[in-house]
């Protein structure tokens, strides 16, 4: 269930890390198309580490990126966060309706792939938009630190979808830490129960 954190022998800074997770994503729904097509046992594993990933991805970018889009000081950074936060938001509700469901059901199958089609568009949008006005505004420097936060923050972040998550910097980051603990003794509790 762990995402990539940096690259190895150095730090990756916020954009490198954030892209490094989205390849990871789409890896890992590439993997559960094909497991779903023929109705592999490892599905169900597939989704709920993509259910996980999309999770802790989402609790950072909620907590650190979008507040620091804002701080760019234009109405470019300000309509892209609030578009994103609003991306965000949809992917959590669809996440929440799918999560510890089976996913050899059509019916659940369909809804994950909707949502794994708006995360992609979502990651496309980011990518082209979001991440060039970063590195046109914020400093290097700026943005290792974020990428080290970030990293430090994945560590806490939720492995399940959280809908009513704040889109605050302080909200999102009380929230996530909270859920993250919450989420990690349900995670073991589970595991306890299979083994």
């Amino acid at each position: 269930m762990t995402m990539s954190a940096a690259k190895p022998g150095r730090s990756s800074d916020a954009i490198e890390l954030l892209t490094g997770q989205h390849r990871e994503v789409e890896a890992a729904w590439s993997q559960l198309q094909a497991a779903h097509s023929s109705a592999s046992e490892v599905q169900q594993g597939l989704a709920a580490r993509i259910i996980a990933m999309l999770s802790k991805h989402d609790a950072i970018e909620t907590q650190l990126l979008y507040p620091e889009l804002r701080k760019v000081g234009n109405a470019q950074g300000e309509k892209l966060s609030d578009h994103s936060l609003d991306d965000h938001q949809r992917v959590r509700e669809l996440l929440d309706e799918v999560d510890g469901k089976d996913v050899g059901d059509e019916s659940v199958y369909e809804r994950l792939a909707r949502c794994l089609s708006d995360v992609m568009d979502h990651v496309a949008e980011e990518e082209q938009q979001v991440f060039p006005l970063l590195r046109q505004c914020v400093s290097q420097e700026r943005l290792a630190e974020l990428g080290r936060q970030m990293a430090s923050a994945m560590e806490l972040a939720p492995t399940h979808p959280h809908p009513n998550t704040p889109d605050s910097k302080v909200g999102a980051t009380v929230v996530g830490a909270v859920s993250g603990l919450v989420d990690k003794a349900r995670d073991a509790i589970r595991e306890a129960r299979k083994g």
